[in-house]
């Protein structure tokens, strides 16, 4: 199901530092990758912890593709919103489109995309638990198949 009428964001503040810049003084670019992702963790955090229990009997999400445009640079101490969307759902995978926006001045410094597909623990696709396709649909208010 193509969901790109959600309008429905999840966001998680994040302030840059030391740990997250190069030599020079601005954010590598792979940092943007690793904060799209920390931002998908931290929904499934607060909206479905279970999924630790299924993590732990060897399923969980694997990657099928992310992708990253780098618009404008962020430095040590910018203030972040990075926020995340489902694009694409379905019961096997979810599609997530990312912004990195600049909280001083609303610029947006990346946009991004990634999507994940639920796996068993021979990392073959299989069905995601009802309940994180149900917690997820209505999250992001939007229709259940």
């Amino acid at each position: 199901m193509n969901s790109s009428d959600s309008t429905k964001w999840f966001e998680y503040n994040h302030c840059v530092t030391f740990a997250d810049t190069n030599m020079v003084g601005n954010v590598y670019f792979a940092t943007y990758v690793m904060w799209m992702g920390k931002c998908r963790d931290m929904i499934m955090a607060e909206h479905y912890p279970e999924i630790e229990a299924h993590i732990k009997n060897g399923f969980g999400f694997a990657t099928e593709f992310v992708h990253m445009d780098y618009l404008r640079e962020a430095f040590l101490f910018d203030e972040l919103v990075i926020r995340l969307t489902v694009s694409e759902i379905s019961r096997t995978r979810l599609k997530f489109l990312c912004e990195i926006v600049n909280i001083k001045d609303n610029s947006v410094n990346a946009k991004g995309s990634q999507a994940v597909v639920w796996v068993n623990s021979q990392q073959k696709p299989c069905l995601m638990p009802d309940e994180l396709y149900k917690k997820t649909c209505e999250y992001f208010e939007l229709p259940q198949q």
